[in-house]
């Protein structure tokens, strides 16, 4: 077999596989691609766990404290879901409730 007659059939070999393979790759991507974008990358884990979180724990001490000092006032405009929900609730699930990385 000639060198020339090999590279020809290593091309239509190649293309042959591209031409099969290529739906199966497209079909794998959008099954999988939308699972691999969601994920974080490690300088946002990285951020989250050392400046991200501790704000949060901070945030939830502070919308604490306020929830109880609005607390009577909460109680007579009959808001006090609504209280609870912003002031402790959402930093609650922001600091302790989502994943890593996740925004």
């Amino acid at each position: 077999m000639s060198l020339k007659k090999g590279i020809v059939i290593g091309i239509v070999a190649i293309v042959l596989y591209g031409i099969v393979g290529l739906p199966l790759v497209a079909e794998a991507q959008e099954t999988y691609g939308s699972q691999l974008m969601n994920k974080p990358a490690g300088t946002e884990i990285v951020f989250d766990f050392i400046i991200a979180r501790p704000l949060g724990i901070a945030s939830l001490a502070m919308g604490s404290t306020l929830f109880i000092v609005s607390f009577p006032l909460a109680v007579l405009t009959g808001s006090t879901g609504d209280t609870a929900h912003a002031l402790v609730a959402e930093p609650f699930n922001f600091t302790f409730v989502r994943g890593l990385g996740e925004y």
